[in-house]
């Protein structure tokens, strides 16, 4: 990890592949650290050189005392590739990655070449709004041990099948976990940032290329919102992987950087 300050505030950040590939900046979602892209970062090094980022509360990066927003996380990435001499990069988030994703893009259009948003929402009241048994299962687990939390969250994150024939992922995540313990501040504070994010009356002034990617199997986020999405940005492409749950790029790691790699640079399948 590396690190750059934004005022008080530290955030960490990992470069992977060739220094003279386009870049790919990607945002994770809520409470996971750039540790858990897993296996689609070996797919999508070949083509890209990846800049990605601990959100503002968690991994590497200080946790603030005062609550924070998606745009704030926006400007924390902005102020990475400024760092980074970057001036304009591919970006690929998800979840409340793909919230602080749009704010960047809505901040600063000229420095998004491909814009990527998986699994994710606009807010504000638009598209359909997460059943409250969702949300009491996503925020409950939060009294726990976070190895605890894991463990139950999952069941909303993967796909049943998935869950069940790869028991290693969430193994995996715990261990992260106990290396890497979230604060519960920070995780709080970026639900609250998730759920207070709201660019439904400004995706039409996003006109940069731009990719919607769910599982049609996803649990946490309905497909539906990523249909409003697609619908509301001008030009945007929906596609939706079938039998994939809301952490569709660890349930299929190398259809999600095909979609990437086809999209963003024109690649085919390799």
């Amino acid at each position: 990890m590396q690190y750059v300050s934004r005022g008080r505030h530290r955030i960490a950040y990992a470069l992977r592949g060739d220094p003279a590939s386009p870049p790919l900046l990607m945002l994770r979602g809520l409470g996971r650290t750039s540790r858990h892209w897993g296996r689609i970062l070996q797919e999508l090094e070949r083509s890209f050189r990846l800049v990605l980022i601990d959100n503002r509360g968690i991994g590497r990066s200080a946790v603030p005392l005062l609550p924070f927003s998606t745009r704030t996380m926006a400007l924390d990435a902005i102020h990475v590739l400024d760092t980074l001499g970057i001036s304009s990069a591919h970006v690929l988030g998800i979840s409340l990655g793909g919230m602080i994703a749009q704010e960047l893009a809505l901040a600063e259009p000229t420095r998004v070449s491909k814009l990527v948003l998986g699994c994710t929402r606009s807010g504000g009241g638009s598209g359909p709004r997460m059943p409250v048994a969702t949300a009491v299962a996503l925020v409950a687990p939060m009294r726990l041990p976070a190895p605890d939390a894991i463990r139950e969250t999952a069941r909303l994150i993967l796909s049943e099948p998935f869950l069940r024939e790869h028991p290693e992922v969430v193994v995996e995540w715990q261990s992260i976990a106990r290396e890497l313990p979230p604060k519960r501040r920070g995780v709080l504070f970026q639900l609250l940032a998730a759920a207070r994010h709201d660019t439904s009356r400004r995706l039409a002034r996003l006109t940069m290329p731009t990719l919607i990617v769910t599982g049609d199997a996803d649990r946490l986020i309905a497909p539906a919102s990523s249909e409003h999405l697609a619908r509301e940005i001008p030009g945007a492409q929906l596609q939706l992987l079938r039998g994939a749950g809301h952490d569709f790029p660890t349930e299929q790691p190398r259809e999600t950087a095909a979609l990437v790699r086809q999209f963003c640079l024109g690649e085919g399948p390799n």
